[in-house]
């Protein structure tokens, strides 16, 4: 993929009510199967049980929840743990027992997003905008995908009101983290939709179980990492870059893309690192910049798949070699086009080190 241009967001169907809509889908089948991205962040976890939820309440039908990768970050293993969330492994599910197979928080043709030969997708629940997005409202019976809102549990939790169900602590709980982990306490990327979604869901919340997974205890290790990815930051003027190297995962990619953005003077930063032969991107903006083409100026001319919304982007890349030298080709060729979207001078970066404060 050459990340180069910005598809039009697909435009959804007007058809009576989008609640309604779902529900009678739901009402014609037996069994559905609600699957997220690889490694699920809680966005992802919680639009997949805020939906598993829906079936329940509005269509009477049973669910899974199955994924193809791991639950990695702390605050995540948290989440499935506190709000007993039941998980199958997607390689091990018989997808014969499903008549109903569901995307939430992402969408077919997805990098992170595999799908089991003979599927056809039926639901697609999303917030993100990707030029590897490979259905539209004319190939999926339900395609809710709305790049204006914040976080994908804000749409499903809408649903759920649209509908006039009242959700379980647990569901609510998961959906309110996962709308609160991707617009930044609803200070980032947040529509009208999103304030009323938290709104409605507040009530219902079990606090403790949130302040649970909000404060996970972290591990030692956790900490090195940390260390080893501060060692490597790289300050420009409005630009922090950090190239991890090899990382322990690309949550930690993720997560130390957010500390970052959290410095003094820091408008745009460029965070990578290699998982496998994978390696990842993650990009976060200040409010009013657009994350999603720093990240395409960013890939330009590399194969990969990256996709974003508002301040934060992210995207991986297949190395066909996961040595030393060509991870570092591969980090120089991704600082130089940043540098040249941006319109930085190279060769002057500081380090976390150079300041005295």
């Amino acid at each position: 993929m050459n990340p180069t241009t910005r598809p039009t967001p697909a435009v959804r169907p007007s058809t009576g009510s989008q609640a309604q809509r779902l529900r009678d889908l739901l009402r014609s089948r037996k069994r559905l199967l609600v699957m997220t991205h690889k490694n699920p962040d809680p966005d992802s976890l919680g639009g997949a049980l805020g939906l598993q939820e829906f079936a329940r309440l509005a269509a009477g039908i049973d669910s899974r929840l199955a994924i193809s990768g791991k639950i990695l970050r702390a605050e995540n293993q948290a989440m499935v743990r506190e709000l007993g969330m039941q998980m199958d492994r997607l390689d091990q599910t018989k997808i014969t027992d499903f008549d109903c197979f569901a995307l939430v928080d992402t969408q077919p043709g997805f990098g992170h997003t595999p799908i089991p030969a003979g599927i056809q997708v039926d639901i697609v629940i999303d917030h993100h905008v990707c030029a590897d997005a490979k259905c539209g409202p004319d190939d999926v019976p339900y395609f809710d995908v709305r790049p204006d809102i914040g976080a994908t549990s804000s749409i499903v939790a809408n649903l759920l009101l649209e509908a006039n169900l009242v959700p379980s602590a647990q569901a609510a709980t998961a959906l309110a983290y996962g709308i609160r982990t991707d617009t930044a306490d609803l200070s980032r990327n947040v529509s009208e939709l999103d304030l009323r979604a938290f709104e409605f869901l507040s009530p219902r919340i079990d606090r403790q179980k949130l302040a649970a997974i909000t404060n996970p205890r972290l591990p030692v290790a956790y900490f090195q990492a940390l260390k080893d990815a501060l060692q490597k930051v790289r300050l420009y003027d409005g630009l922090t870059l950090c190239s991890l190297g090899r990382a322990t995962s690309a949550e930690m990619v993720a997560e130390v893309a957010d500390l970052l953005l959290r410095m003094e003077g820091v408008r745009a930063v460029f965070c990578g690192g290699l998982v496998g032969q994978s390696y990842y991107v993650s990009v976060r903006t200040e409010i009013g910049m657009d994350a999603w083409s720093l990240l395409r100026a960013g890939m330009e001319g590399e194969q990969g798949s990256c996709g974003g919304h508002g301040s934060v982007a992210g995207g991986s890349i297949v190395l066909d070699s996961a040595d030393q030298r060509a991870l570092r080709r591969l980090e120089r060729r991704l600082e130089r086009n940043v540098l040249r979207a941006l319109g930085i001078a190279g060769g002057n970066a500081a380090s976390l080190t150079d300041r005295d404060e």
